[in-house]
């Protein structure tokens, strides 16, 4: 397997792990609170989360 943009993981990695932290306590902010934190973590996610979709869906990834 060859990974595609490799300097990213990092990166991505870094952002969604400062946005699970950023809202580790927002269970005791009330329910509006938790629902803007569940926001946040999806959003921070994206980056990571489509850098593995590249990592199995182009030509020089893992079904290459």
């Amino acid at each position: 397997m060859h990974l595609v943009m490799p300097w990213f993981f990092p990166l991505a990695s870094l952002v969604t792990w400062l946005g699970f932290r950023t809202t580790k306590d927002a269970r005791a902010e009330g329910p509006s609170a938790w629902a803007t934190a569940c926001w946040l973590r999806a959003l921070m996610a994206l980056p990571l989360l489509f850098w593995l979709i590249t990592q199995f869906t182009s030509d020089s990834g893992a079904l290459s």
